[in-house]
């Protein structure tokens, strides 16, 4: 019998701070398909309102019908009644569901009228918002001020921690090596390499992770993986037309596969690795062919990109090069799905060549990305400097390099030894070994480095303070 799983998610705190304020308005719960939206979103309803109301815009398309008309409250709740039935519209203690909200335009737009009105609370989820009206000549009112975003991804390292038995009181011992950049004891150092060697493996989808604990076999995740990407392949180039009718663009629809497929080869490439080579999508390819496509894949949460940066000064974001960048699968378990099986097997006895630096790269990426941060990076063909990912701390730049194939750091050390215009405040080395210092940098082991994210995340969200000032007395 297979068992059921409950995983812990980080983000149902978010939505507990969410219903907890007064002047919450409708929130909507955006991010790839599979990585537990409904789930979290139902559980969450369920556990803190009296009466939970479904609108399944993706598999009861009839429910769309409800919004063509006005969008005013009254008229939504007295349009909805007849497919509800059995259910209790009471006033202050019901929240609404709105399932892929993205597929019934409509019901976004009358999230205003619920912001204003007050009696119901709603949480939509959303998998294609960024690209549903990808391309439309019609527009759909956003109701900007009266809705709230929050992305969801697949399960971050620590999630998965969770999942699979690990306490939190022993993943906080790791925790607290981390904050002193201590050494841990081999026997834990050696539990948390293999511990990660699982997640990089089985990746952080929940429905891969459950197909894992109920079998102890990876092959059966793997099958959930496959089949995960032939459905969103089946979503590419997708839009929701005037009529509240799907339809799909075959071009564009060739373009994004076309873009997919060669990201796992370009991210394996074994030289000229500093950026994604549109003419490696297609011979003759070039920006002007695939830039939008490569947009929509990035909105739907698929695709990472990590922009180069033309100086490394602050903010970062005004340094950024938007025509220049690498790209990543924003699952790490997707990418190695999309591997030879021959790879994983390499990967797990330790004798994978090229690809292991890629693999460790896109999944440094991803843990950046789950942390709340910007992907930034340098390479500079002139001077021959290039750094793996840059992030802008509260009180400086931060360098980050991963070094699991070749610990050379020739560009940073440049940069930390005053050799280059730029300052920053410091590095550090993510390895496939134990914490430790260098001359100009920090050892981090890969399977903690998430948790240094975290560190940096919450000295951003807590160190921000005003120096208090008096009203001067001018008398």
């Amino acid at each position: 019998m297979e068992k059921q799983f409950d995983f812990k998610r980080k983000i149902y705190d978010e939505l507990i701070k969410w219903q907890n304020d007064s002047n919450r308005v409708p929130l909507i719960v955006d991010g790839l398909r599979q990585v537990g939206k409904s789930y979290i979103v139902n559980k969450f309803a369920h556990e803190n309102y009296e009466n939970v109301i479904v609108y399944d815009f993706r598999h009861n398309k009839s429910l769309r019908k409800i919004f063509d008309g006005d969008l005013d409250v009254d008229t939504t709740i007295r349009n909805s009644m007849p497919y509800f039935l059995n259910e209790n519209f009471v006033p202050y203690k019901t929240i609404l569901i709105f399932e892929e909200i993205g597929d019934c335009p409509f019901a976004r737009t009358a999230l205003k009228s619920f912001a204003l009105d007050k009696r119901y609370d709603v949480i939509a989820t959303g998998s294609l918002l960024g690209v549903l009206n990808y391309r439309r000549k019609e527009k759909i009112d956003i109701p900007t001020g009266y809705e709230k975003i929050i992305e969801m991804t697949s399960l971050d390292f620590e999630e998965f921690l969770w999942a699979i038995g690990i306490n939190e009181k022993n993943i906080e011992v790791l925790k607290g090596f981390s904050k002193k950049r201590e050494e841990i004891p081999e026997p834990l150092a050696e539990f948390y390499k293999e511990a990660l060697k699982k997640y990089i493996v089985i990746g952080g989808m929940p429905g891969s992770i459950k197909e894992f604990l109920n079998t102890n076999n990876y092959l059966n995740s793997r099958k959930y993986l496959e089949n995960l990407i032939v459905d969103y392949r089946g979503d590419f180039g997708r839009f929701i037309n005037s009529k509240n009718e799907e339809e799909i663009d075959y071009k564009l629809q060739s373009q994004l596969n076309l873009i997919f497929d060669s990201i796992p080869a370009q991210l394996a490439r074994e030289k000229d690795t500093s950026k994604f080579k549109y003419s490696e999508v297609k011979k003759g390819g070039r920006s002007n062919e695939f830039e939008e496509p490569f947009e929509w894949l990035e909105k739907a949460g698929l695709v990472l990109r990590c922009f180069n940066l033309k100086a490394i000064e602050r903010p970062l974001e005004a340094n950024s090069d938007k025509t220049y960048f690498k790209a990543f699968i924003a699952d790490i378990g997707l990418l190695m799905a999309m591997y030879p099986l021959s790879v994983i097997q390499d990967f797990l006895k330790d004798e994978l060549d090229s690809r292991k630096g890629a693999i460790f790269e896109n999944l440094a990426a991803t843990m950046i990305r789950k942390s709340n941060f910007p992907l930034y990076y340098f390479s500079n063909g002139t001077q021959h400097l290039e750094i793996d990912f840059i992030i802008e701390g509260f009180d400086g730049i931060i360098l980050l390099e991963e070094k699991s194939t070749n610990g050379k750091m020739a560009a940073s050390r440049s940069v930390m030894e005053g050799k280059t215009p730029f300052k920053v405040k410091e590095c550090y080395k993510i390895i496939n070994s134990n914490f430790g210092k260098g001359d100009f940098y920090i050892s981090i082991p890969q399977y903690a480095f998430s948790f240094l994210l975290e560190e940096f995340q919450e000295k951003l969200n807590t160190l921000i303070s005003f120096k208090e000032v008096k009203y001067p007395d001018i008398n």
